[in-house]
């Protein structure tokens, strides 16, 4: 909430949000909200929404494609520096003529998303979670599962959305909701994060074709749990896609993502399909393989990634700070 009363929230910021503060505060750290007497604020939120009245501001927002909203620059450029969640997102800024110091503080995992040892039984689950986005590529997903496995029976996608997925599929000769397939499950509902967990135990590979993420939490998490993960190896998610399935792609205009943000925002991937199909295939005759592999980065993951990992690196950046820049 900021200093008018307005209120601000997303389901992305706000889960990352609650972890970095929880993970802070069990370092001893003091997080108060909105104090202007502190000597710095870190505004985690869109720059619309930055709170400039202390003494030494931090603006620290994730960006998903090549251009930046005409309405971010003049708040950015009056930080005192900027934080952002990858290294695709600080040459974004830096190409869109934020001047101020930019460095990249990562998103992190929390414990609970633990390693699952998955087993193959009757049935093969892909899993695609963010369909209400155009810009997580559903329809993508669905083209390529239908293309390998439909009639298969022993195969299915799961869709994890809310209230609505933007992909369709033909049944008995009509372009239906996606969801009205057999082979293909819709999941609507908003769930916790246990929720989630127990989705993931049940499926066997993430297929996360998206065009566009400042971090990519949901791939992220996937990984996490030692699921083999497709995942565009461009914009947020090529800090960390080696630990995956990396997806080839390259950057396009993609009209629709545009129209999304009501603004040009220029350039978006636009992911290989052939070589999507190739990858969910291979997952699928490989198993055993890929399995081993997304089980080592796993404890690779929690080992070098954590949320209190994170709040490490926020901690040095602002004892730097207090120690070269704060007036004494």
């Amino acid at each position: 909430m900021d200093l008018s009363g307005e209120l601000w929230s997303s389901q992305g910021y706000t889960n990352a949000a609650v972890s970095m503060i929880t993970a802070l505060q069990e370092k001893n750290t003091v997080v108060m909200y909105n104090n202007p007497e502190i000597p710095f604020h870190i505004n985690f939120c869109q720059p619309y929404y930055y709170q400039l009245s202390n003494s030494y501001n931090i603006g620290y927002t994730p960006w998903e494609s090549t251009r930046i909203p005409e309405g971010w620059h003049y708040n950015m450029n009056i930080c005192d520096e900027i934080w952002t969640t990858s290294n695709f997102v600080k040459d974004v800024y830096i190409n869109n003529g934020i001047s101020k110091e930019i460095f990249v503080i990562p998103h992190g995992i929390s414990s609970e998303y633990r390693i699952i040892e998955r087993e193959l039984n009757n049935t093969f689950n892909f899993l695609h979670i963010g369909g209400d986005a155009k810009r997580k590529n559903a329809q993508l997903v669905v083209d390529a599962f239908l293309e390998l496995y439909e009639g298969k029976e022993d195969f299915k996608l799961i869709l994890k959305y809310n209230k609505f997925c933007f992909a369709e599929a033909y049944v008995n000769g009509k372009l239906v909701q996606a969801d009205q397939h057999p082979q293909i499950i819709g999941i609507p509902d908003i769930f916790s994060n246990d929720e989630i967990i127990q989705l993931y135990a049940k499926c066997h590979c993430m297929v996360y074709p998206t065009s566009g993420e400042g971090f990519g939490m949901i791939p992220f998490e996937a990984m996490a749990t030692g699921m083999p993960t497709i995942v565009t190896n461009l914009t947020g998610c090529a800090d960390f896609a080696h630990y995956g399935i990396p997806l080839a792609a390259e950057y396009g205009d993609a009209t629709f993502n545009s129209h999304s943000y009501a603004t040009d925002t220029g350039d978006w991937a636009i992911p290989d399909f052939e070589e999507l199909v190739m990858h969910m295939e291979n997952v699928v005759n490989e198993y055993d393989l890929f399995k081993m592999l997304a089980l080592n980065s796993a404890k690779i993951i929690h080992a070098n990634h954590s949320w209190p990992a994170i709040a490490d690196m926020m901690l040095d950046r602002l004892d730097e700070y207090e120690k070269n820049i704060r007036p004494k």
